[in-house]
């Protein structure tokens, strides 16, 4: 959320070039050359997207489209897509028609003159006239040449206009959804609809004109075969209309299928992203195998279904590869049944509009059905995210008397009413808005904020609102925007609002200030330090009301009250306030709201007796110390563990966060070995391409058979003219005519069967490689070292699951499949031409060398293009995923508009790559087709100038397979470069099964151990890898069995780390001992499954209570529901095959930390671990936890690393860590006898002193 730099890039040459520039691509040359010398293209290198593409100017169209289509009630995609896009595209439609019909009508009757001039005895076309054909020929093919590829690029930019739009308008819609809609509509979703959905609108573009036009031009071409054939043209054209039917049947099963494809894509994203999002937690809990095995069975649901996307497909490639020949046989076979004589000038006639025919109805119809069928499944999809329920806009209004009135409110989360019949009004001054755990009273403010819908009832809002979540949002940028959030910038107001939130003595220690980069979900970030930078965005906006929803809770005591006063009490006087918290401050506002059940119990003035009755929910004492206090003595003190770890040269921080490094040069050949392998191996790899090669030796033949029919039925046609059909030779040429004829059909049949193999074996190749790939990248992920995630956004590695597998699943296989028969039949064509002549091949091999030049020339662009596509798609998805975390926020501040411009701008960077790649291939396209057309050039200009020397059969031939070599030249090349730009996800996907990972299966598993849980750290430092300083340094003690330590110490002191080596989630140098046990010699998944953790952060998972309580299975249901009864949930949970949502929404975080504080008690482990495990608690559920940790953990070792005081003090012994350094380690009671020490100045100053010593 970068608001503040913008880019400043160079005008794209598209839109400066002249007509001649933009028909040839000559702008694109400076980029060609520019790449081609220096082998790299950066995303610096991208030039500003042109006006008509941006973002937000389609965005807006789309928008305001749908809009007036919801209010009228007709709203629909393809009314939208008619309405903003319908008749330029029709437009374009038109203009391909009358293209498609000049070339259709002129090209092969052309052709057919040319070839009429070779046949013996004709007196019908003079050598000036044949020069003339050939002139005429050449030109009509260059003139289609340039026009398809503009036509091309025409129609892709237009799919790129479409596509963008439509990202554009979901990201707008996903801001405004409702929580209940999220909870069906979730993350993983929407992230498949912005990938693989919307794609489709952009592959569709390039088919629709041309289903219609097929049909049109298949009229036309049945026309000119009927003047030619007469009735006979029936058998022939009828065969190929007679599929069409099936292939629609085909297409609406392919249109259900992507369906059900999409809803098993957006499970597996969902769990993928989850996983990634809270691997610190799955490592602790030795939960890899479960979440690993969890996305396996959601990609092998997933690829079930792609396996039977890809029969179909591999059906409608052998129908568009076999329907023209078969039809040609029967066509040709019925017209010599009805007694007609074929000739040369006839047959390749004929040929020549069945390639036009057999391209119209047998590849671009059915693709087009299928692609067709794809997006309205996606369209269904996309759909049901446009027609979700949404908030309404709640417009800011500046009010002098700021007041909230709530009257008989009532909000129902999927049917059960969570607010009930709040009648409430509020005014100026402090409100404490209390309760016990799960009353409502997050769910209020939400309700205030105009961020749930209600059921009943009415809220009424004057002034404009400021809010801070309970669970701090801080998104990927840095400190200074997450703070400042788009507000126009105040420096006097930005510096009160540090000093407010004590902040100005943090950013003293960050060596970049305020300019520091903070990671995914402020992984560089202090508890404390994320919710005061949550809070100073909230009053850093200047408005009249503020809601705080329990923003205080995860602050050490002093600093606690310092924010309170200065922020709260001083900076936000005269100004409305509702704080919601537990029973702290009570009598500190001027008036009291207690909530219960959904429901306000009483309203009363803050100093009224009854305030008193309150504080039963209320911890013996509070703490007044803040660790910070003595910050001053050590610079670094207060900068967090995670900062140290994410250290980083200064002059990176100013990058994009969101943009991930990429790999340039070529893709090297090791990648394409271990695709291979994947696949199954050479030796498989070899099997499938001998199949290939046999049904390309049954295609060409069949060619060949083509040629000999024609020059027998000619030398027939002269004995019979000349009347020797009693001739021995008229004889064997009747018998050579029946066996072409059986030849003919039986290669026919021949390569069907062929052509069904060949695909089985290749698809089931490339399915395979990609699921063994996914499964890779899967275990490499979730195994990686914690350095890894540390270091890695989550929309980057979310990139690699879903976009980069999509493309290695779906498109890049046809790639393959389509190049290797182009290939084939490139070679089958080549051995045709040298057996007409074999001077042919010094021509060809001369085309074939300019043709690698120039592919040598655009690779270096063509690659660092779609590195650079993938690249830029990243920040994409790191965007959506941060917003949508903190969307009330977002809703909050009305910053919708603000974050909607700031996705644009990504997208424009994203749209400018695919649109410049896009001009880029249409370039090397049309370099390649020209050069084609030398060839038929040579080819035409040898044969007339040896018109004696060949018979018209092989003039016909090699001239028909010169145009086919033409086109599927430029053709294959460029699908050899799409093969390799598209083997970068390969390269990527790669790249994340090549993590260091951790050493698992090494080490023993010694039984009943630990048995007692006696701790012993020896010598122990810990350095993080991109950091220079270490956290732990010759760290040293011993905690005897079953003792209570707490562990306090300052931000960045090293107290988490002190776990994380207990852990072993990174390397450290010493020993930890166990009950005797060196736990370098441990098995590590068995040394984590011995340590129970309750996390600072409580994070449930999409699925059941069971699953997220004991997913591997290990316990029965009478001991979870043992721990469900013991932390006081069993009123709460109805079942353990209850749903639980996606972050466990429907709980409050109160009962989330109980629901973790469950699986520590299920787990009955001898060491139990608490990372500040109450520090983001109201009152009532720190009490419960620690009543229910002395409960069950009498007979355990218990590290807590301690938020408060208080509860230190009853642990057997502290540990305070400074610098990481243990500073003083003894039992509560003798470190309060030292009356210089540290500990001891920390309990006077919290004025404790008096109850303790």
């Amino acid at each position: 959320m970068d608001h503040g730099q913008k880019d400043q890039r160079k005008v794209h040459p598209w839109q400066r070039a002249n007509l001649f520039s933009k028909l040839t691509f000559l702008y694109t040359r400076g980029l060609f050359w520019r790449t081609y010398v220096t082998n790299k293209l950066e995303d610096d290198d991208l030039y500003e997207v042109p006006a008509c593409y941006k973002s937000q100017k389609l965005g807006d169209e789309l928008e305001k489209k749908l809009e007036l289509d919801l209010k009228n009630n007709v709203a629909s995609i393809y009314r939208i897509l008619w309405s903003c896009y319908g008749k330029e595209y029709l437009i374009i439609g038109l203009i391909q028609l009358l293209s498609r019909t000049i070339v259709v009508m002129t090209i092969p009757m052309t052709l057919s003159k040319l070839v009429l001039y070779f046949q013996p005895n004709q007196k019908e076309i003079t050598k000036q006239e044949a020069y003339l054909y050939a002139v005429l020929l050449i030109g009509l093919n260059l003139m289609s040449i340039i026009y398809m590829h503009n036509y091309m690029l025409v129609v892709a930019a237009l799919g790129v206009k479409v596509k963008t739009a439509f990202c554009s308008l979901m990201y707008r819609k996903s801001l405004k959804l409702t929580a209940m809609s999220l909870s069906e509509i979730p993350i993983g979703k929407i992230v498949t609809l912005m990938t693989k959905d919307v794609a489709a609108f952009e592959k569709i573009i390039l088919y629709w004109n041309d289903i219609w036009i097929g049909f049109v031009q298949a009229a036309m071409v049945c026309y000119l075969i009927y003047e030619k054939m007469g009735v006979a043209a029936f058998a022939g054209v009828g065969f190929l209309l007679v599929v069409i039917p099936f292939q629609i049947y085909i297409g609406k099963k392919t249109s259900k299928l992507r369906m059900k494809t999409g809803e098993k894509t957006d499970e597996r994203l969902q769990v993928t992203r989850e996983t990634v999002s809270a691997i610190k937690l799955i490592k602790m809990y030795t939960w890899e195998s479960f979440f690993s095995r969890k996305i396996l069975d959601s990609r092998q649901s997933e690829v079930n279904i792609i396996v039977k996307i890809f029969l179909i497909k591999v059906t409608i490639l052998m129908i568009g590869g076999l329907t023209s020949k078969i039809a040609f046989y029967f066509l040709v076979m019925t017209y010599v049944w009805l007694g007609h004589t074929i000739s040369a000038e006839l047959v390749y006639f004929i040929l020549t509009l069945f390639q036009r025919l057999r391209h119209a109805l047998s590849v671009v119809v059915p693709s087009g059905i299928t692609e067709s069928a794809e997006l309205h499944a996606s369209v269904k999809r996309i759909d049901s995210l446009l027609r979700a329920e949404t908030i309404g806009r709640n417009p800011e209004m500046i009010a002098i008397t700021p007041k909230i009135s709530l009257k008989e409110v009532t909000v129902a989360f999927k049917d059960k009413e969570v607010i009930q019949n709040v009648t409430a009004t509020m005014e100026s001054g402090l409100t404490i808005l209390t309760g016990p755990l799960g009353s409502g009273k997050s769910l209020l403010l939400k309700t205030i904020l105009k961020d749930c819908e209600l059921k009943e009832g009415t809220v009424s809002v004057s002034g404009r609102i400021s809010y801070a979540s309970q669970e701090p949002w801080i998104f990927p940028s840095t400190l200074k925007q997450n703070i400042v959030f788009g507000e126009k910038f105040n420096q006097s107001r930005y510096e009160k609002v540090l000093r407010a939130c004590a902040l100005n003595f943090d950013l003293s220690f960050f060596t970049e200030g305020d300019n520091l980069i903070i990671g995914d979900k402020g992984v560089n970030l202090s508890k404390g330090q994320k919710a005061r930078i949550n809070l100073a965005r909230a009053i850093y906006k200047d408005c009249e009301i503020y809601l705080l929803d329990d923003c205080l809770t995860a602050l050490d005591a002093h600093v606690k009250d310092h924010v309170f006063n200065e922020c709260i009490r001083n900076f936000l006087k005269d100004k409305l306030i509702i704080l919601a918290t537990s029973t702290e401050y009570l009598q500190a506002g001027d008036n009291l709201m207690l909530m219960e059940n959904g429901t306000i119990k009483s309203i009363i003035k803050a100093t009224n007796k009854d305030v008193v009755g309150l504080y039963k929910y209320q911890s013996p004492n509070r703490d007044k110390y803040e660790y910070q206090e003595y910050y001053e003595n050590s610079k670094n003190d207060n900068v967090s563990e995670e900062t140290k770890l994410l250290e980083k040269d200064k002059s990176s921080g100013r990058r994009n966060i969101y943009h991930e490094v990429k790999k340039s040069g070529r893709v090297g050949g090791e990648v394409y070995k271990k695709y291979i392998f994947y696949g199954g191996g050479f030796f498989m790899l070899s099997f499938i391409m001998i199949f290939f090669i046999l049904t390309q030796s049954s295609k060409s033949y069949t060619e060949k058979m083509v040629s000999l029919w024609v020059d027998l039925e000619e030398n027939l046609s002269q004995f019979e003219a000349n009347n020797l059909t009693n001739t021995t030779k008229y004889q064997e040429l009747t018998a050579d005519h029946s066996l072409i004829l059986i030849l003919f059909s039986s290669l026919i049949l021949a390569t069907t069967i062929l052509y069904i193999v060949t695909s089985y074996l290749f698809f089931n190749f490339t399915r395979r490689a990609s699921n063994r790939l996914h499964k890779a990248m899967v275990e490499n992920i979730i195994n990686a070292v914690m350095t890894f995630f540390d270091g890695t956004l989550i929309g980057n590695i979310i990139n690699r699951f879903s976009n980069d597998l999509a493309i290695i699943d779906e498109s890049f296989p046809f790639d393959v499949y389509e190049f290797i028969e182009i290939f084939l039949a490139l070679c089958g064509i080549i051995i045709i031409l040298a057996t007409v002549n074999v001077i042919f091949l010094i021509p060809a091999a001369f085309i074939l060398l300019v043709l690698f030049f120039i592919r040598k020339y655009y690779m270096p662009t063509g690659r660092n293009l779609q590195r650079l596509e993938s690249a830029t798609r990243s920040p994409m998805m790191g965007y959506l995923n941060a917003t949508l975390e903190g969307l009330t926020t977002v809703r909050a501040f009305h910053a919708q508009k603000l974050l909607t411009q700031e996705f644009d701008r990504h997208q424009d960077l994203y749209t400018s790559t695919s649109f410049t790649n896009k001009c880029c291939t249409r370039a090397f396209g049309l370099a390649l087709d020209t050069c084609c057309t030398v060839f038929i050039a040579v080819i035409i200009g040898y044969f007339l100038a040896s018109e004696n020397d060949t018979s018209v059969g092989n003039v016909g031939l090699a001239i028909t397979q010169a145009f086919m070599l033409s086109g599927l030249i430029q053709y294959g090349i460029r699908k050899w470069a799409d093969i390799e730009n598209k083997m970068t996800s390969v390269e990527r996907v790669l790249e994340y099964t090549t993590k260091e990972r951790e050493l698992k299966g090494k080490g023993s598993r010694p039984t009943d151990w630990p048995s007692n849980g006696r701790i012993e750290f020896q010598n122990v430092s810990l350095l993080y890898s991109n950091s220079n300083e270490k956290v732990l340094k010759n760290v040293t003690f011993t905690t005897e069995e079953r003792e209570k330590i707490g562990i306090v110490g300052r931000t960045g002191a090293g107290k988490t780390s002190i776990i994380s080596a207990l852990f072993r989630l990174y390397d450290y140098d010493g020993k930890i001992i166990i009950d005797g046990v060196d736990t370098e010699t441990i098995e590590l998944e068995y040394l984590r499954k011995k340590i129970a953790i309750i996390p600072q952060d409580p994070i449930l998972f999409t699925g059941t209570v069971r699953g997220n309580i004991d997913p591997l299975g290990n316990y029965n249901d009478a001991d979870i529901w043992s721990a469900i009864r013991k932390v006081k949930l069993d009123h709460v949970i109805s079942s353990l095959d209850a749903k639980i949502t996606e972050s466990g929404t429907d709980l409050s975080s109160g009962q989330k930390q109980l629901l973790c504080l469950a699986r520590a008690i299920v787990s009955n482990n001898k060491i139990i671990v608490l990372d500040e495990a109450t520090a983001s608690m109201d009152e009532e559920t720190d009490v419960l936890i620690h009543s229910v940790l002395e409960e069950n953990f009498m007979s355990c070792t218990v590290i807590t690393i301690a938020h408060k005081l208080q509860s230190v003090l009853k642990c057997d012994k502290v540990m305070l860590v400074e610098e990481g350094e243990i500073a003083e380690y003894d039992s509560p009671v003798h470190l309060l006898r030292d009356k210089n020490g540290r500990f001891y100045k920390m309990i006077e100053k919290a004025g404790l002193l008096a109850s303790n010593v």
